[in-house]
């Protein structure tokens, strides 16, 4: 089953060069915490923050890619984990007409589309294109110790961090 989540933030590991995008489930009963680079963490910031850069960023241009090419990304799962690393999938729908992995389509059908991609891409585009993001109950139970859940909640995402800027 996956459960609806919110993007509550994203905040700056004081260990490493990563950023943290925190993921809580809508009852607010956990959190789960994703590690990802600086250049994701500022691509899902700057959704998150609604700030629209002078220039497309990658999120941008695939988000208008899709609109042009009339896809629309239904939802996000973050569906799998192995050896530390989140898989997620992007649910995408290709509405009537033209084709899809140069298959014929049929005019009258939409066609549904699973694609792979990185947690981090995966948030960054449905922020932008204002779909839900959903995570594996498995993955919410599996997350993390209750240490690690009160040293998340003692960092505030509001905070700057060295990378912020």
């Amino acid at each position: 089953m996956n459960i609806p989540t919110k993007v509550q933030g994203v905040i700056s590991d004081p260990n490493t060069e990563a950023q943290i995008v925190i993921l809580r489930d809508e009852q607010n009963a956990g959190l789960l915490p994703i590690w990802v680079g600086v250049a994701e963490g500022n691509a899902i910031s700057l959704a998150l923050e609604e700030i629209v850069p002078p220039r497309p960023l990658t999120h941008d241009l695939l988000r208008d890619m899709l609109n042009h090419l009339n896809v629309q990304v239904e939802k996000v799962t973050i569906n799998e984990i192995n050896n530390g690393a989140y898989f997620s999938t992007l649910y995408l729908m290709k509405k009537r007409g033209g084709s899809v992995n140069n298959s014929p389509a049929d005019p009258q059908q939409d066609q549904e589309i699973t694609v792979d991609a990185r947690p981090s891409d995966a948030i960054a585009l449905a922020l932008r294109m204002n779909v839900p993001i959903y995570v594996s109950e498995e993955i919410l139970q599996r997350k993390g110790s209750e240490n690690f859940d009160l040293w998340l909640e003692k960092l505030n995402p509001k905070d700057p961090g060295p990378y912020d800027a």
